[in-house]
């Protein structure tokens, strides 16, 4: 290939748009990372400056703040070296628009530094971006009417360059502030002119932004109805074309709006579905950070089998060099050099060892941190979440009369299935921060619902027997959640179906099997005759993934046993 079609190549990939980059960080890391060592082969500088500026922008939007900086800086030294002082403004604005959130004095310094140098080449295009962003970081200091100049400024130059992409971008902008200086006539001129330009261009992200915003503005101005309408039209258009930041916003804001006008079922339903979307981004964020973990193992063995590859082709050369070139002498020298060498091998042998034991701590770390931060936001935000659910109900409770009974009723049920989820959640977080669950551990969690559930149960006799041999016996998290929730399960269907007076659980760890037994004397059921619904099917789904078998046995007037068993290690 011409050197001229390879720079070709790294400049279409440098250019790829601004969506299409942060989609999978992860992925564009590597392309860039390979767009860097293409472009120094051919020593192409304007094409490593570029995939540096675009590897600063992975590693910000990975929370790796020291390279981010580290690659904004060499992209901006180099474009200060080809005097393309268009890309150095851009570098030193785009680098202040990141420092927003943690550090404003220096984001300032920098944007300010980047729009300097833009105006003094007069370069437009890239003032129009600038003053939106610098709007941004007034609007954050709650300088409106400073935001307003410059949102304006940049609209100004945007409509002279007819640049049908960016100007709603800065109507919108401008749109949000008037609505905040209530002025919610202009706000609304002015989304509806971004919007009919995103129609006009088929701006699919940009329409479902402007559906989001006429949600939010008619929600402002108190229009609950046509509040509604805009955001599930942003739902429905936005969830079409898979855009799950501004679904999930979209699902939060119209809870509210329903929660405002006391129609608490669709307000439940609507945050429901925008924790649901959120958790999904979430998890998708989660891959996206093990596939990057799973990529510096894999470079880190490539670099181990390089080294391994060397040492052997130098101790091939040696051997070789001694057996043709060399006297008697000579050979015993080169047998002490191959000596010398082979030590060299195995120390390096060694350290390689070394380092593969270090990089597997330093995952399971990771992951661990991971799993961390996952259960604190679980209990941070949903937990608190469901919290505020369970006193916005006891708060309704009390401002209700006495002959709004039935009212009351459903929402002490309400209550009291929030408070059921929010125990669920603590077992969840419970097994999540642990690495490992001992079965002394898990035989300490079912003693204690079992004693819970003794007290909530009138007239039910319960019974716990647990042998003494687990000692050794441990559990991952998920073989842990599995086992108690089987045994959680198989106690709340006695209890609810089976009018049982007595319930027995017994564990018993023989060869190399452990084996839970769960026992009700209650009226049972006709094995052959009776459909088993959801519950029998999620007890073989838990007992499948414990790599065990679940055995379910009843008959009529005598009990029901749910026999399950599996490999202990």
């Amino acid at each position: 290939m011409s050197q001229n079609n390879v720079t070709k190549q790294i400049d279409s990939v440098n250019n790829l748009s601004y969506q299409t980059k942060i989609a999978n960080t992860t992925k564009f890391l590597k392309i860039y990372q390979d767009n860097v060592a293409k472009a120094q082969k051919i020593n192409y500088k304007k094409g490593i400056a570029d995939s540096y500026s675009n590897l600063s922008l992975m590693y910000y939007f990975q929370g790796k703040y020291d390279l981010n900086t580290k690659f904004m800086l060499k992209a901006t030294r180099l474009y200060q070296q080809l005097n393309l002082k268009d890309k150095q403004a851009n570098s030193f604005a785009v680098y202040g628009y990141q420092l927003k959130l943690r550090d404003m004095n220096s984001a300032v310094m920098y944007m300010q530094k980047g729009m300097k140098l833009a105006e003094s080449i007069k370069d437009e295009f890239s003032l129009s971006g600038i003053y939106d962003n610098y709007g941004v970081l007034k609007e954050m200091q709650n300088e409106l009417d400073s935001a307003l100049f410059f949102y304006n400024k940049s609209l100004k130059i945007k409509e002279k360059l007819k640049d049908n992409t960016g100007i709603p971008y800065s109507a919108n902008k401008i749109a949000l502030v008037k609505l905040m200086q209530n002025k919610p006539r202009e706000a609304k001129s002015l989304l509806d002119y971004a919007f009919k330009i995103r129609k006009d261009i088929k701006d699919i992200y940009g329409i479902a932004e402007n559906l989001n915003y006429y949600g939010f503005y008619f929600k402002q101005i108190k229009d609950d109805k046509q509040s509604i309408n805009y955001f599930n039209q942003a739902i429905e258009w936005s969830k079409k074309h898979d855009f799950p930041y501004l679904t999930q916003d979209n699902f939060k804001e119209l809870s509210s709006v329903y929660e405002r006008n006391k129609d608490f079922r669709k307000a439940l339903q609507a945050f429901k579905n925008h924790i649901e979307v959120k958790d999904s981004i979430f998890n998708s964020d989660v891959r996206n950070k093990q596939s990057e973990l799973d990529i510096e193992y894999e470079t880190e063995q490539k670099e181990k089998e390089i080294l391994i590859q060397k040492a052997k082709l130098a101790e091939k050369n040696l051997w070789i060099l001694g057996g043709f070139s060399l006297t008697i002498i000579a050979i015993l020298l080169g047998f002490l050099l191959f000596s010398k060498q082979k030590q060299k091998t195995l120390q390096l042998q060694k350290e390689n060892e070394l380092k593969d034991a270090l990089l597997k701590i330093e995952t399971q770390n990771k992951l661990q941190e991971q799993r961390l931060r996952i259960s604190r936001d679980l209990h941070d935000n949903i937990g608190s979440q469901l919290t505020f659910i369970i006193s916005t109900i006891d708060n309704l409770k009390y401002g209700l009369k006495d002959n709004d009974q039935k009212i009351i009723n459903k929402l002490h049920s309400l209550s009291g299935f929030t408070k059921e989820t929010i125990a669920e959640l603590r077992d969840t977080i419970w097994a999540m921060n642990k690495d490992k669950i001992s079965f002394e551990d898990l035989k300490i969690r079912i003693s204690n619902f079992i004693e819970n559930a003794q007290i909530a149960s009138n007239g039910i006799d319960f019974e716990f027997n647990c042998q003494d041999n687990f000692a050794p016996v441990s559990l991952s998290s998920v073989e842990g959640i599995n086992s108690y929730r089987i045994i959680q399960e198989s106690i709340n269907n006695a209890l609810k179906h089976a009018k049982a007076t007595k319930v027995s659980v017994e564990v018993l760890c023989e060869n190399q099997f452990i084996e839970i037994i769960i026992k009700d004397n209650g009226i049972g059921f006709d094995e052959e005759n009776t459909v088993l619904g959801n519950g029998l099917s999620n007890l073989k789904k838990r007992a499948k993934e414990l790599n065990g078998e679940i055995l379910v046995t009843s008959q009529l007037k005598k009990g029901t046993t749910i026999v399950l068993k599996f490999n202990k290690k």
